[in-house]
């Protein structure tokens, strides 16, 4: 298990505009909005460098200085380079970051937090006959659904029920054979695409945790659930 770390560099994305969480990221990149007293991005490092990574690639771009800076004062004990690409997209921060690792890739979202078990995915990972796994989290509506017969009559009622729907929340291991071609591709959408018709993505479901910052209000809802994001047991 220890090689399988040792052997994984993990890419966090941390270039997109935060738009939706303006006014907030007028002035600074999204992962380094603070929740509490801390950036987002530096409890994701923290939490996954306690299960044994030791290699970090920062894949920045929109205020990207911001965030160089912020390592030049912060975490300097641990393995980080950082890669600025510009304004791109994911398929090409994922392609320049793979040319500086010889290394699988466990890809993160610099604004997520969830309480993973990596030992445990790591484990799902090896098991399966796949070249790729993402974790996935149940989907539960916003609403409460009626189930309704043809005269509109109302047989049942569930208040915001857990939908047979699974999200994506931004975790992908990649065996570095896969990653080997990458630039055929027109995208991160179709290169995920192509795994998936190949039958070469499994998924890991998370039913712990998950803190996701895209709004004022799920900000203020992170403020609440931190603490027990450090406290619970992966």
């Amino acid at each position: 298990m220890n090689n399988f770390y040792n052997n994984t560099s993990v890419v966090i994305l941390c270039g997109g505009k935060g738009e939706r969480l303006r006014p907030l990221t007028t002035k600074m990149p999204k992962p380094l909005i603070k929740i509490k007293d801390k950036p987002i991005l530096s409890y994701l490092i923290n939490d996954i460098k306690k299960f044994g990574f030791k290699h970090f690639i920062i894949a920045v771009g929109y205020k990207s200085n911001q965030i160089i800076k912020y390592f030049k004062e912060n975490h300097k004990t641990d393995n980080i380079k950082i890669i600025d690409s510009g304004n791109v997209d994911i398929l090409t921060r994922l392609i320049e970051c793979k040319n500086i690792t010889n290394n699988n890739i466990l890809l993160c979202y610099g604004d997520t937090l969830a309480n993973i078990n990596f030992n445990r995915y790591i484990k799902f990972h090896q098991n399966h006959k796949g070249l790729s796994s993402v974790i996935s989290y149940q989907l539960r509506s916003k609403f409460g659904i009626l189930d309704i017969d043809k005269k509109n009559l109302v047989l049942s009622f569930f208040e915001k029920p857990l939908l047979n729907h699974w999200l994506n929340i931004g975790y992908f291991y990649f065996d570095r054979k896969v990653l080997n071609n990458l630039k055929k591709y027109k995208s991160f959408e179709k290169f995920i695409q192509y795994l998936i018709e190949n039958s070469q993505m499994y998924s890991y479901k998370h039913k712990g945790l998950h803190i996701t910052v895209n709004s004022v209000t799920e900000l203020q809802e992170a403020e609440k659930n931190i603490d027990d994001f450090l406290s619970l047991k992966h």
